[in-house]
């Protein structure tokens, strides 16, 4: 029996320590990896397609992902952190290295860790932080995209600008200023109630969409504007 407990012994102490080098390895395992870079945002983008540009590409995944109620939005600034402008993101990068930014490295932590902790960023979004920080993190804005407004459907053209910009707050059980856009007819409700167009264009007496300052290109306002004019189709 002696005998049979000593050869246990040798291979649990293994086992533990193999767990613990994969625990422990976690996020050199992921962040070792350098992500493709990402597409431009949509066939229309008209600036360098080398180039992931904050207002355009980074913020809306960050304040989709991350700056909701209960988490790091203005009036919750959970962990200490609001993460709703450039200023208050750009603490958490280290510049042209994204392994050693917070921002990027705690999309990889461990489940109880991780961020954000109900619905994981895509790959694609992951890809978009990563090569961002890598080229400087610098807060840059492409004014220069094609502007397409012969064909405005809800489909085609206001459902991506909804779910890149807001269904990140404005869904679930208990979204933003209890509204919520996660279907078409909540838009419709939303667009017909003066609510939608109040709010992005930042006027008085509305809540200003998106958030913490940033504002649509006059463009995609202009699109959501013509949708509601021809009936929202």
């Amino acid at each position: 029996m002696k005998v049979f407990r000593m050869k246990l012994l040798p291979f649990a102490a293994l086992l533990i320590l193999a767990l613990l080098s994969l625990t422990s390895c976690h996020h050199d395992a992921d962040l070792s990896v350098e992500p493709p870079k990402p597409p431009p945002p949509g066939p229309e983008f008209k600036c360098s397609h080398d180039t992931i540009y904050f207002q355009n590409s980074v913020l809306p995944v960050i304040l989709t992902g991350c700056a909701k109620a209960g988490c790091h939005d203005e009036s919750s600034k959970k962990g200490g952190h609001v993460l709703e402008n450039y200023s208050d993101i750009s603490e958490l990068v280290q510049p042209f290295d994204p392994q050693s930014s917070k921002l990027y490295k705690i999309l990889y932590s461990n489940s109880e860790g991780r961020m954000p902790p109900d619905s994981p960023f895509s790959a694609g979004q992951k890809s978009i932080i990563y090569w961002w920080i890598k080229q400087g993190g610098f807060n840059n804005r492409c004014d220069s995209t094609g502007c397409d407004s012969t064909n405005v459907t809800y489909t085609l053209t206001i459902n991506p600008i909804v779910q890149a910009w807001c269904i990140g707050c404005h869904s679930g059980s208990n979204p933003d200023n209890g509204l919520s856009l996660e279907t078409y007819e909540n838009v419709v409700a939303c667009a017909n109630s003066n609510r939608l167009m109040g709010a992005l264009r930042h006027e008085t007496s509305y809540s200003p969409m998106p958030k913490g300052g940033s504002k649509l290109s006059s463009c995609e306002i202009a699109l959501f504007q013509k949708w509601i004019d021809i009936g929202t189709p």
